[in-house]
């Protein structure tokens, strides 16, 4: 009797790894997207209170000389009528009452009621500081003498503003860092415009509606945030661009470098020649 084949026995055979379905690849526009979000994201977080800072101290900056006639009149100004001594007369009384240092300016009264402030160079005295000693020019008082900061003679308070506005008074750091600040803020505000623009494009889209210049009153919460954001970021993009690149040139290192593109494209202002040639027989 014939034998019954036996059941072949399956081999296992190992199963093939699962593969998991990548999707379509992700649109290069949205990586650019995520990459300007990032950007103006963190850039602003890093720039952002310096950027408080100087807007603020920059405004009270340029309202610092009215500031100075309120806070300093005992110095600036007199009650004094009559016939005023001559300038050597008050710069005499000036160096009387410090004789100790050497007279580098003078600057007379710019109108009536005015007092005479002669300056004093004092190496006591910060870098582009001299001493200013204010006279009285009818009467030849000393009123009072305070530092006075640079060409435009900023008494303390606009120079304390100033150290503000220029370096947060933390020196050469913090000097850079507003330089850093500046070279951004054209960076931030372009990339929240590029940022706006596709937002709007893709709610037009969605929703068949989507405004760019003017405020959804209907948004709420987060969005109504974000879109006030936008909007007024929208109006004064022209206004950032404009302080970043004004900033950069009073800065150090950027500034170097604009002030070497002018002269290497001839818009300085010229000088006059004041060297005597050989004079005609």
């Amino acid at each position: 009797m014939a034998k019954s084949a036996e059941p072949l026995t399956p081999i296992d055979t190992p199963a093939a790894p699962a593969t998991t379905d990548p999707g379509p690849p992700r649109p290069r526009a949205a990586s650019i997207t995520q990459l300007l979000r990032r950007l103006h994201f963190y850039a602003g977080v890093i720039v952002g209170p310096f950027l408080l800072i100087a807007a603020i101290s920059g405004g009270l900056y340029a309202l610092a000389p009215s500031a100075e006639q309120l806070i300093y009149r005992a110095q600036l100004h007199t009650d004094s009528t009559g016939q005023a001594h001559s300038i050597a007369e008050q710069v005499d009384a000036a160096r009387a009452q410090r004789p100790d240092l050497t007279v580098s300016a003078v600057r007379p009264p710019a109108s009536p009621g005015d007092t005479t402030r002669v300056l004093f160079a004092d190496p006591s005295l910060p870098e582009s500081t001299r001493l200013a000693v204010f006279v009285d020019p009818v009467t030849l008082h000393v009123q009072g003498e305070l530092p006075s900061y640079g060409s435009s003679g900023s008494l303390p308070v606009r120079t304390w503003l100033d150290g503000l506005h220029r370096n947060l008074h933390l020196g050469e750091p913090g000097r850079m860092y507003s330089e850093f600040a500046a070279s951004w803020l054209w960076v931030i505000a372009l990339a929240g415009l590029a940022l706006w623009v596709v937002n709007v494009r893709k709610q037009r889209r969605t929703r068949g509606t989507g405004r760019l210049l003017t405020l959804d009153r209907s948004a709420r919460g987060r969005a109504r945030s974000m879109n006030w954001h936008a909007v007024v970021g929208i109006w004064i993009i022209l206004a950032l661009l404009f302080l970043s690149a004004t900033g950069l040139t009073w800065s150090r290192f950027a500034g170097e470098n604009v002030s070497e593109l002018r002269s290497a494209l001839s818009w300085t202002q010229p000088s006059v020649d004041t060297s005597l040639g050989n004079s005609p027989s």
